[in-house]
């Protein structure tokens, strides 16, 4: 009996931890939310559920004035992360790169009514093999280029940044935006 017992004991440890274990798991790679006064801060990878939160936080926090984009390695669908930028736009919002931004996390920034990159801040592309390297996820669909060209012709009124986004995608490098190209692409309307 004592020994049934102990099995059947370490049969619920055995469960508790392994749940524990994938909670902390599934939590490592979600988007990270946080409002501080009229500041929402984002970071992590951007995916589906973080639309939903996106769009919940808006709603309980009407005074939220900017999102701080802290460092995001990318999106697992495009249709989300414009989603998201659309969002960002339809509230006025500003935006702010305060950590590394990267390939269509930059739909967040573009997103903003205003948009701007602090110091330490940094937009950054990589080509889709340094991205798949990196463990992030690459939408190579023809519908997400479609939907890549659309949104950034809607956020910044022509597409040529998504054919340099594109570009880069197909090359085999990564490349940091430089305040010219900042400028020349009209990404950031404030330094």
């Amino acid at each position: 009996m004592l020994r049934k017992l102990g099995i059947a004991l370490a049969v619920v440890v055995a469960f508790g931890a392994g749940g524990f274990a994938l909670v902390r798991m599934m939590d490592a790679g979600a988007t990270e939310f946080r409002v501080e006064g009229d500041v929402l801060h984002i970071s992590g990878p951007v995916s589906g559920a973080a639309s939903d939160r996106l769009e919940r936080l808006l709603d309980e926090n009407p005074g939220i004035a900017a999102v701080a984009l802290g460092d995001i390695p990318g999106a697992d669908d495009v249709a989300w992360v414009t989603g998201m930028g659309r969002m960002i736009r339809a509230a006025g919002l500003e935006t702010r790169a305060t950590g590394i931004v990267v390939n269509d996390g930059l739909f967040l920034f573009l997103g903003g009514a205003s948009r701007s990159v602090a110091q330490g801040g940094a937009l950054v592309l990589h080509s889709d093999a340094v991205q798949r390297q990196a463990g992030v996820a690459a939408d190579v669909s023809s519908a997400a280029e479609a939907d890549r060209v659309r949104f950034v012709e809607a956020m910044l009124g022509d597409a040529g940044f998504a054919a340099f986004m594109g570009e880069t995608r197909a090359s085999r490098d990564s490349y940091e935006l430089t305040g010219d190209d900042l400028a020349r692409f009209g990404l950031a309307t404030a330094n």
